[in-house]
């Protein structure tokens, strides 16, 4: 456990779910008196709201601030998009930028308050994976970290031929065709594998490039777009056997520390 001083720089770990976890049993352990702050991305892109403590005179809140408004805690922040959760008394510290979002803003004082947090990472979560990169997909339905069910597939593109000339743009347009009907066929399987479940969060991975076009031939994208989270997650081949590191890799948050 570290102590904070307001000329500490936070610095961040990425912490997979069973490792945050154990992180939060040993917090439930730690004597003191903590505040423990939730803040949804909402609440960090709108400064001037970001804590409305009951005192402002309270020195800890004014920690708290600042942790917030900590570089490294903000380029996280913004680059997972789902708020920041905030352990703070005087000799230990931690922010954790979760893998699923923050819903509602809240502090208590007390004993650290890990409650929220456990659950957001829970088994309750239905996550779904859609991961493409080009010729390969997988679609998957997860309760937690436990697989439900899943589809796969592949299709053959041709690579751009880069030679000049008349050839050239005869192949480009080939596989350009072969891209589309690619993405025509994979939208059509991910709708078939996850249409009508009750998702909770989605995750795209592989190549981010893909995600708009593929959308345009998704129903179930296009109306999971208030659930697909900003993060891509990093797929360099889109098979079963990415599933396992994918749905790791979703559920891995960003634990801070002085």
């Amino acid at each position: 456990m570290l102590s904070y001083q307001s000329r500490d720089s936070m610095q961040g770990t990425r912490t997979p779910r069973a490792k945050l976890f154990q992180l939060l049993d040993e917090l439930d352990q730690t004597a003191g008196e903590f505040i423990t702050v939730y803040l949804t991305q909402n609440t960090l892109q709108a400064p001037s709201s970001r804590l409305q403590p009951r005192s402002l005179v309270d020195s800890r809140l004014r920690d708290v601030s600042t942790i917030v408004e900590d570089e490294a805690v903000q380029r996280d922040a913004r680059r997972y998009g789902t708020g920041v959760v905030v352990f703070y008394s005087p000799i230990t510290v931690y922010a954790v930028i979760p893998a699923l979002p923050v819903r509602e803003d809240r502090a208590v004082e007390g004993v650290p308050n890990t409650a929220p947090l456990r659950q957001m990472l829970g088994d309750t979560n239905c996550v779904a994976l859609v991961l493409v990169t080009w010729g390969g997909y997988v679609a998957a339905l997860f309760q937690g970290m436990q697989r439900k069910h899943s589809r796969k597939g592949t299709g053959h593109i041709h690579p751009l031929h880069k030679k000049g000339g008349s050839s050239q743009a005869r192949f480009q347009r080939r596989t350009e065709e072969q891209r589309r009907q690619f993405l025509k066929r994979v939208g059509a399987r991910v709708d078939a594998e996850l249409q009508g479940e009750a998702v909770d969060h989605v995750f795209f991975g592989g190549n981010r490039l893909i995600l708009k076009p593929l959308t345009d031939h998704s129903l179930f994208l296009r109306q999971a777009a208030t659930i697909l989270m900003q993060r891509i997650l990093n797929v360099e081949r889109a098979d079963q056997e990415a599933l396992d590191s994918a749905i790791e890799d979703a559920y891995t948050s960003i634990v801070l520390r002085p």
